[in-house]
This record gives C-alpha cells, structure tokens and sequence, in this order.
C-alpha cells in the first residue's frame, strides 16, 4: 500500500512549493523545500512523491534530481485530515513493553531455582552420557 501523505503535510508542501517558484523562478527541488520548512530530506521527497502520485504535484525527474510543480491543489482537500499509521508515541511504546518483557525473561534465568534447574539438566544429561559410554567395550587407544 503506498503511503498517502496527510491533509496538513500535503498543505505545507505545496506551499512551499510555491513559494520556493516565486522567489527563484524555476521549480524547486524536494531538497529545497526540506530546508524551507525545516525536515528531513528523504521525509519531504516521501511526500512529494506521494503528493505527485495523487495528482497534486507534477514531479519532473531527470537525471540530475526531481523538480516539484503544483499540478492541482484542490486534490488537497480529499487527503485524510489525520495521518495515518501508528504514531511515534504507539510505536515507543510497544519498543518498551517488549523490552520490559525481554528484561523480565533474562531475570528469570538467572533466578536461583532456575540456575539449580539447569544445573540439574546439565548433570543428568552427563550421567546419561557415563551410562551410554560404561555399556561399551572399546579398547581404551582406538
């Protein structure tokens, strides 16, 4: 599923995009509009490419990188008013219940009972072994 930018985002994107046409005659790149409005590169060149997917942007791409143009800025008005996906808060908060979980998985091994516990396991898989090698003849050099 691709992704599809937010109402907000595609708002501030296009924009800048306009903007950045005014003050410099030629379309800007998706470089130039992450430094505009202050985010990542690859975030804004995300949401270009989405944008340009949904009919608002026209991305012309050639070899020496991608210029952005407003195709039709009343698509922006079908974009989700919220974002879609999990929120960083979700995801931060599901990284800190599975490491809680794996904490409280490496306490458990080293608990006493559990050390005895595979103590015992270790000793009698060793008997085992004693037993299996006692029910042998071999000569002792082979």
């Amino acid at each position: 599923m691709a992704y599809k930018p937010c109402y907000e985002d595609g708002h501030l994107v296009v924009g800048a995009v306009r903007v950045l046409s005014h003050n410099s005659d030629k379309p800007p790149t998706p470089e130039d509009i992450a430094d505009l409005l202050g985010l990542a590169p690859d975030f804004v060149r995300n949401l270009v490419i989405a944008l340009g997917d949904e009919g608002i942007l026209k991305v012309v791409e050639n070899p020496f990188g991608i210029r952005t143009e407003v195709k039709d800025h009343l698509k922006l008005e079908e974009l989700p008013r919220e974002a879609h996906g999990p929120s960083i808060q979700d995801e931060l908060d599901e990284f800190v219940k599975k490491k809680r979980k794996e904490v409280e998985d490496t306490k458990k091994m080293f608990t006493p009972d559990e050390i005895e516990k595979r103590k015992q396991e270790k000793l009698s898989k060793l008997d085992e072994e004693m037993k299996k090698m006692k029910g042998k003849d071999r000569p002792p050099f082979d």
